[in-house]
């Protein structure tokens, strides 16, 4: 929507632009004929002001349709583009959801029909159960976009330290970097760096990036986790020592359904995470970016936070 904001204004600069222009020359045009004429009347002035007045509303009717035609087409454009992301959204999360919800039927279906040994049936109820709570991540991964994107939706906010917070979503995820052999780098300070922030949206923003380093890079990779404190703001870092990200693929890496290259996607997941992450600290007046100077790492995912 900001590009289309953007784009109005542009148009709207172009089309005054041209209007004065025209009129311009339009009043020009006229002062060489009424220099030419040697002892102009009143009827000669009359005429001459009619047309100009004439000539200049038809000037600004014609400015204002072509403003009117350029940001149509722009709204247009915008309207297609969201009524896509937003089918695109719906067909990959039906896609995900396919595979699991035909797990859960076929092992339910065994069960129901006796087919299913009772040595056998816990490891069933397991699958079952990590298949249905799969498809819920799905869903709240799907609602948590559509939300974000709703300019309605109003963040519920109160001063929270970031670095106990930060430590927190660490704890719940340190048995995923211990399995994989991950050698992870907590560089966190003992004092408090308070912001006012919504803590479940914060929440999911820092916890997006914890599950991209250690789903998106290779087992023993070196991850690191700062909270650093730059002035009156406060950073939130997640880097790694996998694969650089392209310029190209950082253009669009925050954007929906943006997977990057084939290392870091895996081919799984709808690629909204850090798309979610990217509007939350938008929320926040803040913003998330890529970071590739980070001493040690070839990048870092950097979630920039004004001090409250």
């Amino acid at each position: 929507m900001n590009k289309v904001k953007k784009k109005i204004v542009l148009y709207f600069i172009l089309c005054m632009f041209g209007c004065i222009v025209v009129e311009g020359i339009v009043g020009s045009i006229l002062d060489i004929v009424m220099a030419k004429v040697e002892t102009p009347t009143g009827t000669v002035a009359l005429v001459t002001i009619c047309t100009f007045i004439v000539l200049s509303v038809a000037n600004i009717i014609g400015g204002a349709y072509i403003f009117s035609r350029l940001t149509g087409k722009a709204f247009e454009k915008e309207s297609m583009r969201q009524i896509n992301e937003r089918n695109m959204l719906y067909s990959c999360i039906a896609h995900d959801l396919k595979t699991p919800m035909t797990s859960v039927q076929g092992f339910a279906s065994a069960l129901k029909e006796g087919k299913v040994k009772p040595e056998e049936q816990k490891e069933i109820y397991d699958i079952i159960y990590n298949k249905s709570c799969y498809m819920n991540e799905l869903l709240d991964t799907m609602f948590a976009f559509s939300k974000l994107n709703t300019k309605d939706y109003k963040l519920s906010c109160r001063e929270r330290d970031l670095c106990g917070l930060v430590r927190e979503l660490v704890a719940l995820n340190y048995d995923e970097f211990e399995t994989r052999n991950m050698n992870l780098d907590i560089d966190i300070p003992e004092e408090a760096l308070k912001c006012n922030i919504d803590e479940k949206e914060m929440k999911r923003a820092i916890s997006n990036l914890l599950v991209n380093a250690y789903k998106h890079n290779e087992n023993g990779a070196n991850i690191l986790v700062r909270v650093s404190n730059q002035g009156d703001m406060i950073n939130v870092i997640v880097a790694d020592d996998g694969n650089t990200i392209t310029k190209e693929d950082a253009k669009t890496l925050f954007e929906p359904f943006a997977k990057g290259d084939e290392s870091r996607s895996g081919g799984k997941g709808t690629g909204l995470g850090l798309a979610i992450s990217s509007l939350v600290a938008k929320k926040h007046d803040g913003k998330l970016y890529i970071d590739d100077k980070v001493d040690g790492y070839t990048k870092g995912f950097v979630i920039c936070l004004k001090k409250r």
